[in-house]
């Protein structure tokens, strides 16, 4: 049987105040005293009651809904940000619907309208397929925020990890424990949004300000940031064993797949080949050996995220902002220095 929804009176009842006090509180109205607004705060908490959206848009005329548009929901990176922006929203009054693109051409063009007669009040927006002049050019008609690495523009709030600089970093740890002869997995020609051209930009600037050549037949290609595309891609490096001793991944997936031929194949990690990858999975701190990896302020994202839009539905009217969330390394035993090195 269907638990029966939590109502004001029953909130009312559970903090021994009046339904309109509990109603006051609801619409935060600043005449509520401290301690009466601790114990319905506390009511809401143990008799699990969620303000009615229909009610809500009655009164206000907003519905309070947001739409969360991302590529792939089996992601891992993609469902924490999901998860920790949904917490974020909640925490301000907002829904947050989630909507999977599948990073089609065709339905982030659909998204970048702003989804048209769907009660939505704001979209955070992940595209990785549509082009920037496109999505400058979309006529929303609703605020959007942008999540990802997108080039510079002027149209929307925008939280941007900076890959480039992070890539660098990886690629300069790397060099820092003997590595020479590089690969890259995550190029992906057809696209100048999303992380990969600018993961792949870093490493280049980075082993160019090293001296040190990339050979651009071990740069290669990843449709999608799978461990399928990371396992796939590998096959082609173990025939060239002798010529790689670091591969860069453009995420921490395709490092998954890619170890797991390597040591199918007799390689040892890291001592034959070190390998990295982007977002600090789950999987990545278990794996055998550990990854090692860039880990980004996943909080401070949607923080930015959740705040931007919502100051934007209450009408904001500044110029639109660009935020950069800090990054680390965070290095595991995949990078440790090569055993003869070590000794040395």
């Amino acid at each position: 049987m269907a638990r029966k929804r939590a109502t004001v009176k029953d909130v009312a009842r559970q903090a021994g105040v009046s339904a309109s006090t509990v109603s006051n509180v609801l619409h935060d109205h600043p005449w509520v005293t401290a301690e009466k607004r601790k114990a319905v705060e506390e009511a809401i908490r143990v008799v699990g009651y969620r303000p009615s959206i229909a009610g809500r848009q009655l009164r206000n005329g907003r519905s309070d809904i947001l739409a969360l548009a991302i590529p792939d929901l089996r992601s891992p990176y993609y469902a924490e940000l999901a998860h920790v922006l949904n917490e974020k929203a909640l925490s301000r009054g907002f829904t947050v619907l989630v909507d999977e693109t599948g990073g089609t051409l065709e339905r982030e063009r659909e998204i970048a309208q702003g989804y048209l007669n769907h009660g939505i009040e704001g979209v955070i927006f992940c595209p990785v397929s549509l082009p920037l002049a496109e999505l400058e050019n979309a006529e929303a008609n609703v605020p959007i925020v942008l999540l990802g690495e997108h080039g510079s523009h002027q149209a929307f709030d925008h939280i941007a990890i900076d890959s480039f600089a992070s890539a660098r970093e990886a690629t300069a740890h790397l060099i820092s424990t003997g590595r020479r002869r590089f690969a890259f997995i995550g190029y992906q020609p057809d696209r100048d949004t999303g992380p990969g051209p600018f993961r792949l930009a870093g490493l280049r600037a980075e082993l160019a300000s090293a001296g040190i050549q990339l050979d651009e037949s071990l740069v290669l290609v990843a449709s999608e940031f799978t461990r399928e595309e990371g396992e796939h891609s590998a096959k082609e490096l173990v025939t060239r064993a002798g010529q790689v001793d670091a591969i860069v991944c453009a995420a921490d997936l395709l490092a998954i797949g890619a170890m797991s031929t390597l040591q199918r194949n007799g390689l040892s990690i890291p001592n034959d080949i070190a390998i990295l990858g982007w977002d600090d999975s789950p999987e990545g701190r278990f794996s055998w050996p550990s990854l090692t990896t860039v880990k980004h302020d996943l909080d401070a994202i949607a923080e930015l995220a959740v705040r931007s839009v919502i100051s934007r539905i209450e009408d904001d009217t500044t110029a639109p902002q660009e935020y950069v969330v800090s990054h680390r390394l965070v290095v595991r035993e995949s990078t440790s220095p090569r055993r003869e090195l070590a000794a040395s």
